[in-house]
């Protein structure tokens, strides 16, 4: 799609390809056996950079811009309600029910249909879930603490210098934990800003990058990155939990703000949030709804060095 394309329009090109028992999810091959990797876009419906990304990546095949050299691809839009409504979820946080469906709610039976599909597909190597942020405009690389597989992926397809590696008990319910369990390597990356025009290039070249990692895509695909690379990664030490009329005190709070021993950062209805050591907000929330399960995390800070 070269011009900019409503959601409607968007969604209509998943219903159009769908191919597969998922709705909404467009499975494209080679006619080369390979590597099966699943990618995702959506998982908040308030995040566009995935969904966009994935429709131009399968408008190139189309086209005959890009030819898959091995292997399979799934596309797969997370939460199509709430991407057609522009919000982050309907009912629930997708991204943080997929440990206990639910199948009362819209999220719930999203979450139910996607482990299905992702059990019963047999030899899927890796799942990319595309995000971005709403604050700032930072890109990050997500997933699960002390797990080598997702960190080692991170460092071959992403040149990004900010990771931010969670305890699952601090972001309980993400897709890439509930992959990881069924030995998925699993990565979040988030490409920028919402509203950030990088952030569907961001998203592609990832994907393309993903690809190239595992002879789906040529090498010319793959990242270029520099040697002996610091990373900053921030490790999370507990979420943000928000009660009624939650709001940051912080003046332009944003990912890498950091916070002093017992300093009060925010407040609700409920109660003063206090920082429990020295320690930094990551991935804050902007807009902070009662039924949403954290606003954000915070986070210790090490310092890595990658050498290629």
């Amino acid at each position: 799609m070269q011009t900019e394309e409503s959601r409607e329009e968007y969604l209509a090109h998943f219903q159009k390809y769908n191919n597969c028992r998922l709705p909404f999810c467009i499975e494209v091959f080679s006619d080369k056996e390979g590597v099966h990797v699943v990618v995702v876009g959506a998982t908040h419906g308030n995040e566009p950079a995935g969904v966009k990304a994935m429709v131009a990546f399968h408008q190139q095949l189309q086209n005959g811009d890009l030819k898959l050299e091995s292997g399979k691809v799934s596309l797969l839009l997370g939460n199509p309600q709430a991407f057609q409504e522009d919000q982050r979820y309907v009912d629930r946080d997708l991204n943080r029910d997929f440990s206990e469906l639910d199948g009362t709610t819209i999220e719930g039976r999203r979450a139910h249909d996607i482990i299905q599909y992702l059990e019963q597909t047999s030899g899927i190597a890796a799942l990319l879930d595309l995000h971005s942020v709403s604050i700032g405009d930072f890109k990050i690389c997500v997933y699960e603490k002390g797990d080598p597989y997702s960190l080692d992926l991170a460092h071959s397809i992403s040149a990004i210098p900010l990771h931010f590696a969670f305890h699952p008990e601090h972001m309980p319910g993400s897709l890439v934990t509930a992959a990881g369990r069924m030995h998925i390597c699993s990565l979040i990356v988030e490409c920028g800003n919402h509203q950030s025009r990088q952030g569907v290039n961001t998203a592609l070249n990832h994907m393309h990058a993903l690809l190239a990692h595992y002879r789906i895509l040529p090498d010319s695909a793959k990242v270029q990155k520099k040697a002996g690379a610091i990373i900053e990664q921030y490790e999370s030490i507990s979420a943000i939990k928000p009660g009624p009329n939650f709001k940051f005190l912080i003046p332009h709070v944003a990912t890498g703000t950091k916070l002093s021993k017992g300093q009060v950062f925010a407040k609700d209805d409920n109660q003063e949030h206090i920082a429990p050591q020295e320690c930094y907000i990551v991935v804050p929330s902007r807009v902070v709804k009662v039924t949403d399960v954290d606003a954000g995390f915070l986070g210790s800070l090490n310092m890595l060095k990658i050498n290629n």
